[in-house]
């Protein structure tokens, strides 16, 4: 009888400790849980107030409307090797958010020389890309393909059979440390034979391939486009003249 309560108090004995260690190591615990910032370093460069050295060009297949696949090859000029940072635009006129659709650009590739480079995204701002430029490279390439969406709940649909919207900041990168207003950039697109395309921006045409006046990164991402297979063109009131709709 003895030995069998001796048997029984063992693990109950064990239990009552268990339970009494906590009791002893709470506020340990307690200070442990408390959250604590964790160091970071920025290694996206600031913006400075200079000119970039070379103008961007942007060449831009817009005639996969079943898809809604815009595709883009860039050039980046480069005037030195060593660590860069590409940027997708994420602020964007009119937006009171970080609103740049990253999660719609696919098949991103970055080459020099014909050869692919490797990409990291940053850790933190997902809309930077670092990348290391070889010696010797002067321009970089930048494919990518921007997937918009084909339904409602994917976001705004902005490419249909017959109409399309083109934003500038949905189909390339810029490099970081300069302010846009300072990126030269020169754009070409290729609309679906037969459509017209409207934009702020002056442009010359040959067919259904506009060729942009060069600006700067800032205009250009403030300057969508407009194009549709039907199209038609009002020459704008003279001074004095007034304007009727019926």
């Amino acid at each position: 009888m003895i030995r069998n309560v001796a048997r029984l108090s063992t693990p109950l004995l064990a239990s009552l400790l268990l339970s009494a260690a906590p009791l002893a190591i709470s506020p340990a615990l307690a200070e442990n849980s408390k959250p604590q910032p964790v160091p970071w370093v920025n290694t996206i460069p600031d913006a400075r107030d200079i000119p970039y050295p070379g103008t961007i060009t942007l060449d831009i297949d817009a005639t996969d409307t079943k898809r809604g696949i815009f595709t883009t090859k860039e050039v980046i000029p480069v005037a030195e090797a060593g660590e860069m940072v590409l940027l997708f635009p994420k602020w964007l006129p009119g937006s009171h958010s970080p609103s740049g659709q990253i999660d719609k650009v696919v098949d991103l590739h970055i080459r020099a020389g014909g050869k692919d480079l490797a990409w990291t995204r940053d850790p933190v701002d997902v809309f930077a890309y670092h990348i290391t430029v070889p010696r010797g490279v002067k321009a970089l390439d930048v494919n990518l393909r921007f997937a918009s969406a084909t339904a409602a709940d994917q976001g705004s649909i902005v490419m249909g059979p017959d109409i399309m919207r083109l934003q500038w900041n949905s189909m390339s990168l810029y490099p970081a440390g300069y302010f846009t207003r300072r990126i030269p950039v020169r754009a070409t697109v290729k609309y679906p034979d037969g459509w017209h395309a409207s934009s702020g921006l002056p442009s010359k045409s040959v067919g259904s391939v506009y060729t942009y006046e060069a600006t700067n990164y800032e205009i250009l991402v403030d300057s969508p486009v407009l194009a549709g297979r039907y199209y038609k063109q009002w020459r704008p009131a003279r001074t004095g003249e007034s304007t009727r709709i019926s």
